[in-house]
């Protein structure tokens, strides 16, 4: 069995008998509205093998853009299998179908699924974050990927899927000795570049703790589910663009960094497999295949930073949203319809947090919306009640967390155009208390016509 690794959170898994699996296939660059970029970049012979590969099974973990790309999709014959898990919403099938794909299998999770004389098994969304808050939605979106060979070798990829210690307990409790184990060492996130209330130096304080942090959970993980190899994945890419100024503030650990961390917690070297795009791990022979073509193999922050500086005037497709002068938009009103439809959600979830979410909207010339000033649209999320005004006056007492966003930003998330999460990157965000609550972030996925 070999494990060939591609960008971010895809890889070809090919079995005894050349059956194959591909996961999570995003290979086009300035997803997110032009500011997420695979990183290291793939060289043009790479990209053209791996967008006219023809595997037998599509994996895909979840909805977000960087594993659920529709550009990459395009490229895949419409009837190719494809394997997800049965999650409580059917938004990943119908974003699939909606592309035309028809032989989709919603696999229950934590049950094996049969591929010839191998298997899978696609297993549920361990906790809603990454430090295991607790998200009072109870929706889970994430998963992961066990992969079983006919000839007994064993292989779990983690994903995005948030782990905590008692999960990796669990899944060496479930699967036993595995041959490899894929595991997370970051993540995307907007935290802590987007958010005002910190400045220079203390986003660079924060980026140096949470990329500790999540170094030591990577060693953590590994050391209890014990595998014989391990490749640190799922986190490589570069915010540039127009946000390309973010770079610096990236959490995502280098390659040296995560040699260093393993070192530190006193792991087997040899335990250890660093791949780049285009290598691949043999099981049988238990030796690394290196790709020649891989690029920026040992990259430093730097020369990530440096890179996402050569991409800083790609194009942001929300600054091409206009409006005609003359036009009257009903901004109130449309604020009024997507707070109902919020708050339609939380009474579905009995969810009402004790907090105000506050929208800061500021229009652009291309987009006035009619607003001759900035407005606040201040949200009681214990009620349906929104107060829109000039200025912004906090609750007395009360936890409020602030979105500074545009009029382009505000009407693509009205009419569907974008997701929350990946307008977030688009935003300025302050919250107080300065804290995350990742109940608050799923019922503005709600906020929408």
């Amino acid at each position: 069995m070999k494990i060939e690794y591609i960008t971010n959170a895809s890889f070809l898994f090919t079995f005894s008998d050349g059956t194959t699996v591909l996961t999570d296939p995003w290979y086009e660059d300035g997803i997110y509205h032009g500011l997420l970029f695979n990183y290291p970049p793939m060289h043009e012979k790479q990209r053209t093998r791996y967008l006219n590969l023809k595997p037998d099974y599509l994996y895909i973990s979840h909805i977000h853009g960087d594993h659920f790309n529709p550009f990459t999709l395009s490229h895949f014959d419409k009837d190719i299998p494809i394997l997800i898990g049965k999650f409580p919403t059917p938004a990943l099938r119908l974003a699939l179908q909606q592309l035309g794909f028809t032989n989709i299998t919603e696999c229950t999770f934590d049950k094996p699924w049969e591929l010839g004389e191998h298997s899978t098994t696609i297993i549920k969304e361990f906790s809603g974050s990454s430090d295991d808050i607790v998200n009072e939605t109870n929706i889970p979106v994430d998963s992961s990927i066990y992969l079983e060979d006919g000839n007994g070798y064993k292989v779990f990829f983690a994903v995005d899927n948030p782990m905590q210690i008692r999960h990796a307990e669990q899944i060496k409790a479930t699967f036993g000795k595995l041959d490899a184990a894929i595991l997370a060492y970051s993540g995307a996130s907007i935290y802590p570049f987007v958010f005002s209330h910190y400045s220079d130096d203390e986003k660079h304080t924060r980026v140096a703790q949470l990329k500790a942090s999540r170094l030591q959970k990577f060693c953590q993980l590994a050391e209890i589910i014990d595998a014989d190899f391990n490749i640190p994945a799922a986190g490589s890419f570069v915010i540039a663009g127009t946000g390309y100024q973010y770079a610096q503030y990236q959490h995502q650990a280098c390659p040296e960094e995560i040699e260093s961390a393993w070192r530190n917690h006193n792991l087997n070297e040899n335990k250890l497999v660093m791949l780049s795009t285009g290598d691949a791990l043999d099981l049988a022979s238990r030796s690394t295949e290196h790709s020649p073509l891989a690029l920026d193999r040992n990259f430093t922050q730097q020369d990530r930073i440096n890179y996402a500086e050569s991409l800083a005037n790609f194009p942001c497709e929300l600054h091409r949203i206009t409006w005609p002068d003359g036009l009257m938009m009903p901004i109130n009103s449309l604020i009024f319809k997507a707070r109902a439809n919020v708050w339609s959600a939380q009474e579905r979830l009995s969810t009402f947090p004790d907090t105000d979410v506050v929208l800061h909207i500021k229009p652009v010339e291309q987009l006035q919306a009619g607003l001759q000033c900035p407005i606040y649209a201040k949200i009681d999320m214990k009620n349906e009640r929104v107060q829109i005004n000039t200025l912004f006056e906090p609750t007395e007492d009360k936890p409020y967390i602030k979105f500074t966003m545009t009029t382009q930003v505000l009407i693509a998330l009205l009419l569907g155009g974008t997701f929350w999460n990946v307008a977030e990157y688009h935003m300025t965000i302050e919250r107080v208390p300065d804290q995350f609550d990742p109940t608050l972030r799923s019922l503005m996925s709600y906020f929408k016509l």
